[in-house]
């Protein structure tokens, strides 16, 4: 069988991924709502394997996105947002990760679970300022 090299049936096979990957999403979304009325919100994040696909695939989603908006900004030969220094991206992630601990804190949470909750955002934040830093670096680096 020989393989297609058209533009248009590859951006055709594209376009069908997209749709059964937005149809897909929502029936796992639909599923987590379901559960989360009938069971209570902390089976679905605790209890159901759904959750750990569906918060999976909108990280990696967004990871690779963000490369694909890298491009397009390159394309274009402008930044459309104002770039901070990466420091202060730091400190803005150690900002929110204290906030989030301290609403937890508020709410009447345990100190521990609040303070493993406030690291877990700081960390992902800084991981992907990280990786951001990194990708606009090296796409600067190449021109």
């Amino acid at each position: 069988m020989k393989k297609e090299k058209d533009e248009s049936l590859i951006l055709q096979g594209l376009k069908n991924i997209r749709i059964a990957f937005l149809f897909q999403t929502l029936g796992i979304l639909a599923i987590l709502i379901y559960d989360g009325f009938t069971h209570g919100i902390m089976n679905v994040t605790r209890n159901n394997p759904l959750w750990l696909v569906f918060m999976a695939t909108t990280i990696i989603l967004g990871y690779l996105n963000m490369g694909i908006s890298f491009d397009i900004e390159k394309m274009n030969g402008k930044s459309t947002t104002r770039q901070m220094p990466f420091y202060a991206k730091i400190l803005l992630a150690l900002a929110i990760g204290t906030v989030i601990f301290l609403i937890m804190i508020f709410s009447g949470s345990s100190i521990n679970d609040s303070v493993i909750t406030g690291i877990v955002i700081s960390v992902s934040f800084i991981i992907a300022y990280s990786i951001s830093h990194y990708l606009r670096k090296k796409r600067n680096d190449d021109k």
